[in-house]
């Protein structure tokens, strides 16, 4: 039977402490017990969003919503459905900084639990 989680009805959550540099909220959608999968909706404030950071055991993919953000790098992205990215398992990635409150749509296919890389 499939799952289906209104939006609109759950809570907004903090994220986990220590890599997020704002605060950060998230919904969790879908969480594997098992293997530590998870789906979640993550909402970034305005403001450089978490550390440059790995996740050893879990590949990232993300799919903005909408927002904006700009890249360590000074170019501005403008986050609205068009667009995804890949973060192999144990890739260094992160420092994004939004410039408007961000909707992104995050999977990770193992545990999240990120390490801080700086």
């Amino acid at each position: 039977m499939p799952i289906v989680n209104l939006l609109e009805e759950m809570e907004w959550e903090d994220a986990p402490k220590g890599y997020y540099l704002t605060d950060v909220k998230r919904k969790i959608l879908w969480l594997d017990e098992e293997s530590g999968a998870t789906w979640a909706l993550i909402k970034f404030p305005p403001g450089i969003g978490d550390k440059l950071h790995t996740h050893p055991q879990a590949n990232q993919l993300t799919y903005g919503l909408t927002g904006e953000m700009k890249r360590p790098d000074g170019t501005q992205f403008k986050l609205n459905g068009t667009s995804a990215t890949i973060f192999p398992k144990g890739e260094a990635h992160g420092r994004g900084n939004f410039t408007k409150e961000s909707l992104v749509l995050m999977y990770w296919d193992g545990p999240p639990d990120p390490e801080v890389a700086e």
